[in-house]
């Protein structure tokens, strides 16, 4: 199996599917795709992925891209992992698998988004001090949601440390190097969540 992603292996995207693959056990080959210097568009990789994005997991003949699509690959192949939990067919895993995706998806379209946001008005070549506030202020929403079920649980979706917990714990760990303040200081439950991922050895090896 091989993991194609950014030669920065703490790209939020990149650096889930790492710590996933580790929390897994599963034995992988990560190939570093320089995208600045458009690594993701030869022939060689479009054969693999027309798109032309990292990351991308190819599991013998089966090439997987999508980061969200990935990390459930990994927790389904390898389900003794308990990565997601387990589909018996009953209503309370039905329930408890959806809440999964939905904190899965919470990372991209709430946090992920509203880093990109932030990135590109407070670094980017067109800095836009009101959007960079904006998009703070979007951040800081998320995470008192995620404050909110944090209160009720030990870990993100489940009373299981999940793939929610994976990509959550690393885009907040892209937060935690790049805004300007802390952005936990107000969020008690959060705070003590990241704590708690940050002591699991998966996850401190990959942003070592």
């Amino acid at each position: 199996m091989k993991l194609y992603g950014s030669t920065n292996k703490k790209s939020f995207n990149t650096l889930k599917l790492r710590v996933a693959l580790a929390d897994a056990g599963a034995d992988y080959e990560f190939v570093g795709v320089d995208v600045d210097k458009g690594e993701n568009k030869t022939p060689a990789f479009l054969a693999l992925n027309p798109h032309g994005k990292v990351p991308l997991l190819v599991d013998g003949d089966f090439a997987l891209p999508e980061s969200n699509a990935i990390l459930w690959y990994i927790a389904e192949t390898h389900a003794d992992a308990g990565l997601v939990p387990r589909h018996d067919g009953s209503r309370v895993a039905f329930q408890a698998r959806a809440r999964v995706a939905q904190f899965v998806d919470f990372a991209q379209t709430t946090f992920y988004a509203a880093y990109v946001e932030w990135w590109n008005a407070a670094l980017g070549d067109a800095r836009d001090p009101a959007a960079a506030t904006a998009a703070l202020a979007k951040i800081h929403r998320g995470l008192g949601v995620l404050e909110t079920a944090l209160a009720e649980r030990p870990w993100v979706a489940t009373p299981a440390f999940s793939i929610a917990d994976v990509a959550n714990a690393s885009i907040v760990f892209a937060f935690k190097r790049r805004l300007p303040d802390d952005p936990l200081a107000s969020f008690e439950h959060v705070r003590a969540w990241y704590d708690r991922v940050l002591t699991r050895p998966a996850f401190a090896a990959a942003i070592a």
